[in-house]
């Protein structure tokens, strides 16, 4: 690409040579340099792509697809954190300690009776007796085990894995999003660029009516008035400005696609293709249903959480039995006190013992608790078979607009062919003469709108059959 811009460069410092020396610029150099930055430019800012590509590129590049990975990673993550309560648990403690001054015993002033009636008492005087210094170290390395939690552990492995398996379903669902927002977009522009296209058409079919009605008024034609005259202006405007509205609804349509395939802004693409996909020729209404019920990631999300649900049970269920656990210590004690207590015996200890806890009464808190959960995951079984009821309704309305798509198709088949004959023919009479201006207007503006909707019921089929792909869980009916 560097020789390309290099002798890009050279060209024009040719042209620029040429233009400073006032001769002439040979009309081949001028003719290469110009097809060499056209091909240059459109190399480098118009990228082509096919629906398989787009699909390809938005499933890459989409960052709805990497945020729904993310939170894959994080349910994973929290799934491991569950799981590392089969493993006990080890822990370093360390502390060092200065007190203001040494810890003190004052052993009190006691008497002894040695020998009553033979020797006098023996008393001995209270003391000072130095407990500990003022610089203490402790260490510990401690272990917990739950041995038996009630239940508590499983259920919260258990929601943990099961968030895991949701998380997969929404990337799965990210998945279908995203293609069905590329097929939508994509179509729009299929749509608009053959809408464009048909205006362009009727545009210069205006201009050329305009420019002959006006050529027989000026001539002095008997055929044509001032009245015909401005109704084929009127028809050329209304004509380019259509088409003009259309060429930015175009131009929106492929910033959208761009968009939806995390491609930059300023990125320019064209469609390589105007065609749409073939449609299915036979379909089933209830085989469609059922492999909705089937695949649908929502449905299966809410299955999922009906099941996370039942683990929240036993998880407020727990709290009826006790919890078992072990613990094990070993212990290193240091002061600088050479006495008292810091002896060899007091410097290093272990212990080892087992721990039971169960609650006896809480208010009835565990039972409300446990009510709770079986209402919430009641509640999310009724939101499941509510989604399913409402998948099963918007699956039969585009079954019932495909099938009306497909006839629609069918109608417009033939009359495309017979408003261009109309059409036709209505062209070569106005210029024998034999028609009005306002006949001719309206073969034109015929042809158009069945042109436009059979452009409308290819499109309408195609985003129909994307849109059950996505209610079905697949990327294309199968």
């Amino acid at each position: 690409m560097k020789i390309f811009r290099t002798f890009g460069v050279y060209l024009s410092q040719v042209v620029c040579s040429c233009a400073l020396k006032k001769n002439p610029i040979p009309l081949s150099v001028f003719i290469l340099l110009l097809a060499f930055w056209s091909s240059i430019n459109s190399a480098e800012e118009i990228q082509s792509y096919d629906l398989e590509q787009a699909i390809s590129t938005a499933l890459e590049n989409n960052r709805l697809r990497t945020i729904s990975q993310q939170s894959l990673d994080i349910a994973e993550a929290q799934y491991q954190q569950a799981r590392s309560t089969y493993w006990p648990s080890l822990s370093l403690n360390a502390s060092f300690q200065r007190r203001d001054e040494k810890a003190i015993f004052e052993y009190p002033e006691q008497t002894f009776n040695v020998a009553p009636g033979l020797l006098p008492p023996v008393t001995v005087p209270a003391q000072d007796i130095e407990m500990l210094g003022r610089d203490t170290s402790l260490y510990s390395v401690e272990m917990n085990y739950p041995i038996y939690t009630g239940g508590k552990r499983s259920s919260l492995i258990e929601q943990a894995r099961i968030g895991v398996d949701i998380a997969s379903k929404e990337i799965r669902r990210t998945e279908l999003q995203v293609v069905q927002d590329v097929k939508r977009y994509y179509y729009a522009a299929i749509y608009t660029q053959q809408l464009k296209e048909l205006a362009e058409d009727i545009t210069i079919s205006f201009e050329v009516l305009r420019d002959i009605t006006q050529a027989f008024y000026e001539g002095g034609s008997n055929s044509v008035n001032k009245l015909d005259l401005l109704q084929s202006k009127l028809a050329y405007a209304l004509a380019a400005s259509t088409l003009s509205e259309l060429e930015s609804k175009h131009k929106s349509a492929l910033a959208a696609l761009t968009f939806t395939m995390g491609l930059n802004w300023q990125d320019v693409i064209h469609l390589s293709t105007s065609d749409y996909p073939s449609p299915v020729e036979e379909m089933s209404l209830d085989a469609l249903i059922d492999q909705a019920m089937q695949f649908n990631p929502v449905v299966d999300q809410l299955s999922l959480a009906v099941e996370a649900f039942d683990a929240k049970v036993d998880l407020a269920k727990s709290d009826y039995y006790p919890t078992v656990g072990l613990r094990a210590s070993f212990d290193r004690f240091n002061n600088d006190l050479d006495g008292g207590l810091s002896i060899e015996e007091n410097e290093r200890s272990w212990q080892l013992g087992i721990g039971m806890q169960l609650k006896l009464f809480n208010g009835g808190r565990t039972k409300h608790q446990v009510s709770a959960a079986k209402i919430a995951r009641n509640q999310t079984d009724q939101k499941r078979l509510l989604v399913k009821d409402s998948i099963a309704m918007k699956v039969k309305h585009l079954f019932i607009q495909t099938q009306a798509a497909r006839k629609q198709i069918q109608i417009t088949d033939t009359a495309v062919d017979t408003s261009f004959e109309n059409r036709d023919l209505s062209n070569r009479a106005y210029q024998t003469g034999a028609v009005k201006t306002e006949k001719v207007i309206e073969a034109s503006l015929l042809d158009a709108m069945v042109r436009a909707s059979h452009a409308r019921a290819t499109h309408d089929q195609a985003l129909h059959l994307a849109e059950i792909a996505y209610l079905l869980g697949s990327e294309a009916l199968e």
